[in-house]
């Protein structure tokens, strides 16, 4: 059973299903999408529930969707920090980010990349 099964069989979100088992929201999203997790407490609950933890047909997002929400995002905010989940989102938003001239820096943080940014700082 995958997880999206087990939520439609039990009538549950995703958000209720990680604050039952105390889990990391964004990484249980990123299971939704296709990811195969590596976070021990996941695969734990995984196992007792007998869902499966395994890559099925899905990708990551289109880069355009991606990329037309952070820009937008960019453009209405003064700072904020980004989440990318993928290199080529990464390198996108990278891109960007230096064309328009935003100071920001680059994170690794286990699983993703966090981009923290502010238009407003100086270089």
């Amino acid at each position: 059973m995958t997880l999206e099964e087990y939520l439609r069989c039990n009538q549950m979100k995703l958000s209720t299903f990680a604050n039952q088992y105390q889990l990391n929201y964004h990484r249980l999203f990123r299971v939704t999408q296709g990811t195969v997790t590596r976070d021990k407490a996941i695969k734990q609950v995984f196992e007792q529930l007998n869902i499966m933890n395994c890559s099925g047909t899905k990708e990551g997002e289109p880069n355009t969707s991606f990329m037309t929400q952070e820009r937008v995002c960019i453009s209405c905010e003064r700072a904020g920090e980004i989440y990318c989940y993928y290199s080529h989102q990464l390198r996108e938003l990278e891109e960007y980010l230096l064309q328009q001239g935003i100071p920001y820096y680059v994170r690794k943080v286990k699983d993703y990349w966090m981009i923290k940014y502010d238009k407003e700082a100086e270089r």
